[in-house]
């Protein structure tokens, strides 16, 4: 069993913390390779001039999300030794809104902006320092909105919701990855004469590993 340091109650202990220091520090430099220090190739998604945001998101998705069925299924891990977020639909659906819009107008999400900044891009500091602002002016307003977060349903389950097991949810999620993946390389292809892995073996083999593994 994998016991973590939320299970534990113990996220305020120093390992813990030395913990999240050294993944934080990790997942940076996964992002900058990723080519996610670039506002440029963050906001090109929207325009259907660069896929990396969905080729790199689809595949984190898909591997955290079979790689923990599998950990509950073996037993190595719990749901309590997870913390899941409650679902708060207004909440939640108008604040996707106002952050899909502030992405696409800055090219920039909270992670990637770190990233930016760590790298010296001058608007990721603009946009990082606005960030903390509306923050700062969300928690003055609260008042006004607080009725947003009335609605809390406490954690809900997608395939709970869908009246499906999470297995068939896993293995839908899956099929609708390796369809983006499949997609955006078309796409670059068709388009910019990009899709280097259109019809690669590589693309073959790993859409063959993520469907079997679902």
């Amino acid at each position: 069993m994998i016991e973590t340091f939320f299970g534990n109650g113990t996220l305020d202990a120093p390992v813990a913390l030395l913990a999240s220091l050294l993944i934080g520090i990790a997942f940076g430099v996964a992002l900058d390779q990723a080519g996610f220090g670039s506002s440029r190739r963050l906001a090109g998604i929207f325009y259907f001039r660069d896929m990396t945001v969905l080729k790199v998101m689809f595949t984190a998705v898909i591997i955290s999300m079979l790689g923990l069925c599998y950990a509950k299924a073996f037993g190595w891990v719990t749901e309590e030794n997870i913390f899941f977020l409650h679902t708060v639909y207004a909440a939640q659906i108008v604040g996707g809104l106002i952050f899909g819009i502030g992405f696409v107008v800055s090219g920039w999400c909270p992670g990637t902006g770190a990233v930016g900044l760590a790298s010296g891009k001058i608007d990721a500091l603009v946009f990082l320092a606005g960030a903390i602002g509306g923050s700062m002016l969300y928690n003055e307003a609260y008042p006004a909105v607080a009725r947003l977060s009335a609605t809390d349903h406490g954690v809900v389950f997608a395939y709970n919701s869908l009246g499906v097991s999470e297995a068939a949810l896993a293995l839908v999620f899956t099929l609708i990855a390796v369809s983006g993946f499949w997609g955006a390389e078309y796409l670059e292809k068709r388009r910019f004469g990009t899709g280097l892995l259109w019809g690669s073996p590589c693309l073959k083999a790993f859409s063959v590993v993520l469907i079997a593994g679902a």
